[in-house]
């Protein structure tokens, strides 16, 4: 008799429902992920206005949500665990898209446009003011340095225009933009750790009173 099979593998009898599984399971990733895409370009895609990033954030939480729930909706091959690792990547896509969304949502705020100027601009006042109090109280080397500083901000500011203009140098500009948040980051933060310091010192130069009349 001839042999059937000449070969040592044998055909799979499961490869067909595996590839009809995947194939399930990708329509679905494709239609959730559709699901969240138009979503939230109905909220901030587009030429539609600037949106508060907390607002966006509760609607990306939402939609996330919702796009979740239309995946596991729809009827596929291969049982839940088969299932699980398409929606781990539709989740990851989703976040994906939301960091798009808001990074596209962050570029429509003018405030966040003009922050860089605004911080080197202050500081080249601060550092002049400073240059002039120094010369007043005879404090030279104080006011050069203060001088230098403006000097090397202006350059700064002047370099950061040009490479917005132009979009050269994209690497300095954003060096430039990330130094500047972070100096904004830091004077925010010691402003408003210094105003919860006066609050609790408030509450405590209110509250001593009361607590000495009580044990009185």
């Amino acid at each position: 008799a001839l042999p059937i099979y000449q070969g040592e593998d044998l055909p799979h009898p499961k490869s067909m429902l595996q590839a009809t599984a995947e194939a399930n399971n990708l329509t679905a990733v494709a239609a959730a992920r559709d699901l969240y895409y138009n979503g939230m370009e109905q909220i901030c895609g587009g030429d539609k206005p600037y949106i508060s990033p907390n607002i966006l954030e509760e609607k990306h939480i939402q939609l996330h949500q919702v796009a979740l729930e239309h995946f596991r909706k729809i009827k596929k091959m291969g049982g839940k665990d088969f299932s699980q690792r398409y929606q781990d990547e539709l989740e990851i896509e989703i976040d994906a898209q939301y960091a798009n969304f808001s990074k596209h949502n962050e570029s429509k705020n003018i405030f966040s446009t003009f922050r860089t100027p605004a911080v080197l601009f202050t500081i080249i006042v601060v550092l002049y003011i400073l240059s002039g109090i120094a010369v007043f109280v005879g404090l030279g080397i104080v006011a050069q340095l203060c001088n230098c500083g403006v000097g090397l901000l202006l350059i700064a500011l002047l370099t950061w225009g040009y490479v917005k203009y132009s979009g050269q140098y994209r690497n300095l500009g954003g060096v430039i933009d990330s130094s500047a948040e972070f100096v904004l980051e830091q004077a925010t933060s010691r402003i408003s750790n210094s105003t919860r310091g006066q609050r609790s010192s408030d509450v405590t130069a209110v509250g001593a009173p009361a607590e000495r009349k009580k044990y009185n």
